[in-house]
């Protein structure tokens, strides 16, 4: 073969090579963007994200390959939360919960319906009149797959959604559920992550805020108690309800501020019985609310450290990641 074949060769062999490359390479970038990057965490362990939505409420877990979403803030034009689980490569809501039906806690609910797929919707037996409610429900009639469940009573629930279980308060069994994959062949192999639902506890309230869920999760030893925007009259509710079982059932890990940190929520018997070891506080930087009051920061530091207190208009995003024995915290800022 002449010098001039042999170029002409090597051109080709270049070239080849060259496509194969080219090739490989949009294979690879079409499989991280529509299959890849999925969001990992170790093998045991469990993250809390506690996403900043400004002056509202939007906490994220994920374990055992599972998401459980707690609230979604306001209705949010620039889509932080739905962004926020998008670019976690994150597709289905396994449960999602709604701890009550203010505009700062299910504002995003519509679209996260419309974004990812859910298999389970968690919500008070309380009825709103407000326009967002409504465009939610019908939004939520148009999803026949989502297994909708309601707390402790249906009754008042809108008659065209399909409701298929009631979370029963007063029977230790029926208020847990148990998350995460499972042995099909071990019926005592539940799911790793426990979610332990306690309030709330009457059929009515006066106060929008007393219908909040208040639900503990679990990953192992550790636990994280979430009670919405409840106030003092529905924390009460909670003390009388338990009696003696209270301090022992309330313990917790990590404590999430009720109502952004409000006066009139997190009172001393509800703190009292959760002694935790990290405060967590979501409201929005320079809110009109003033949250969180001077009260309620006072009663966290008389509980925990003022260093475990954590708060989302000061330090963003922030994740609680846990093996089940210990924690440690990231932040944002």
């Amino acid at each position: 073969m002449s010098p001039k074949q042999t170029r002409k060769s090597n051109s080709k062999i270049v070239k080849i090579l060259f496509i194969i490359a080219i090739v490989v390479l949009i294979g690879f970038l079409v499989y991280k963007i529509f299959f890849g990057n999925k969001y990992e965490i170790p093998e045991g362990s469990a993250e809390i994200h506690c996403i900043d939505v400004g002056q509202g409420d939007a906490t994220l877990i994920i374990a055992d390959e599972m998401t459980v979403l707690i609230d979604t803030g306001e209705n949010d034009p620039a889509n932080v939360l739905i962004d926020y689980i998008k670019d976690l490569k994150i597709k289905v809501i396994d449960y999602f919960i709604i701890t009550h039906f203010d505009s700062d806690h299910f504002g995003e609910a519509e679209e996260v319906l419309n974004e990812f797929t859910v298999n389970n919707l968690i919500i008070p037996d309380q009825n709103k009149t407000t326009k967002m409610y409504s465009y939610f429900i019908e939004t939520l009639k148009e999803k026949s797959e989502i297994n909708v469940c309601v707390i402790e009573d249906n009754d008042d629930i809108d008659s065209d959604i399909q409701v298929d279980d009631v979370i029963d308060l007063d029977d230790k069994s029926d208020r847990k559920i148990y998350v995460g994959k499972t042995d099909e062949n071990d019926k005592s192999d539940k799911g790793d992550l426990e979610l332990e639902f306690f309030g709330p506890v009457k059929d009515s309230y006066d106060n929008s805020n007393d219908y909040s869920i208040i639900v503990m999760a679990r990953w192992g030893k550790n636990k994280m108690l979430f009670t919405g925007d409840s106030e003092v009259n529905a924390e009460q509710a909670l003390v009388e309800k338990y009696g003696l079982e209270f301090s022992n059932l309330f313990d917790c890990d990590i404590f999430k501020a009720g109502h952004h940190g409000s006066s009139t929520s997190s009172c001393k018997d509800v703190l009292d019985a959760a002694t935790p070891i990290f405060v967590i506080i979501s409201c929005g930087k320079d809110n009109s609310y003033n949250h969180p009051h001077k009260e309620a920061m006072e009663r966290f530091k008389s509980h925990v450290r003022e260093e475990n207190i954590f708060r989302t208009d000061l330090q963003g995003d922030i994740v609680f990641i846990t093996d089940g024995e210990n924690i440690t915290v990231k932040t944002q800022k």
